[in-house]
């Protein structure tokens, strides 16, 4: 019976292990995605700016 619970514990362990682990995955990945959106916006305020500087230059990048 000790050796039951002993097992139980363990997996309790693990999960919690597991969960944490989890969540410090989702919390990066959040981060991550919001670094991306940002970098997007300035390319896009980029593109906007080089399009009026000169909008034959748009033409090179879409290659």
């Amino acid at each position: 019976m000790a050796a039951l619970l002993t097992m139980q514990q363990q997996r309790i362990k693990q999960t919690e292990l597991a969960l944490v682990l989890s969540e410090k995955m989702v919390a990066e990945n959040l981060a991550l995605s919001s670094r991306i959106r940002s970098a997007r916006r300035r390319v896009v305020k980029a593109r906007g700016r080089l399009a009026t500087i000169d909008p034959t230059a748009l033409k090179q990048f879409a290659q």
